[in-house]
């Protein structure tokens, strides 16, 4: 996965606990549609921007139809939480608009980054085609792999390392103790053309 803000270079990903109930909320809500597919469920905490990649991969094919999602938070709010709701609430609907799509039709969704609102805040989405598993296997070959709790990407720019890592684990340590909401909130306003 790919940040939106090139100032995203330290990352920590969601406790997998409440992956684990993203993918059960998911899977409850989308019963018929997801019955025969594997659900993969990605995120990650930045200190600025919070990252949710939620994919579906059928049985015998080898891309991924990803709904992905990015929403800036502020550690001085602590508002990690309710943004990570909210991009739970966004990816959903995405999906739901996936699952309306007749056979012949193609999805509309923005294949980079674009801007919506969602409760009266900026919310960003994408669709990627993306194996979240076939780019793990490709990062273990390059070495990627992840090996610690907060990971900083290449070319980092100097920042207070240990102020950062804090509000990383602090906003890992509420979301372990929190549940994930699903459409708790509204859907995300679309443009005036729909998703492109």
């Amino acid at each position: 996965m790919k940040p939106r803000l090139k100032t995203s270079k330290k990352w920590t990903t969601l406790p997998k606990e409440y992956m684990t109930q993203v993918e059960e909320a998911f899977r409850e809500s989308f019963p018929t549609q997801l019955k025969s597919a594997q659900l993969v469920v990605e995120g990650r905490i930045y200190t600025e921007e919070i990252l949710l990649r939620v994919g579906i991969l059928e049985k015998g094919r080898l891309s991924q139809a990803n709904f992905e999602v990015s929403m800036n938070f502020s550690s001085k709010k602590k508002d990690a939480i309710e943004r990570i709701h909210d991009c739970i609430d966004a990816t959903a609907s995405m999906m739901s608009e996936y699952f309306e799509l007749k056979e012949d039709e193609e999805s509309d969704f923005p294949l980079l980054w674009k801007e919506y609102e969602f409760n009266g805040l900026p919310l960003f989405l994408q669709f990627s085609t993306v194996n979240s598993a076939l780019e793990l296997q490709a990062d273990a070959i390059l070495g990627d792999e992840l090996k610690s709790l907060v990971v900083e990407e290449p070319d980092e720019e100097s920042e207070d390392v240990m102020e950062s890592t804090e509000v990383l684990r602090t906003e890992q340590e509420k979301l372990e103790k929190a549940g994930p909401s699903m459409f708790g909130g509204s859907k995300p306003k679309k443009p005036k053309k729909g998703l492109h």
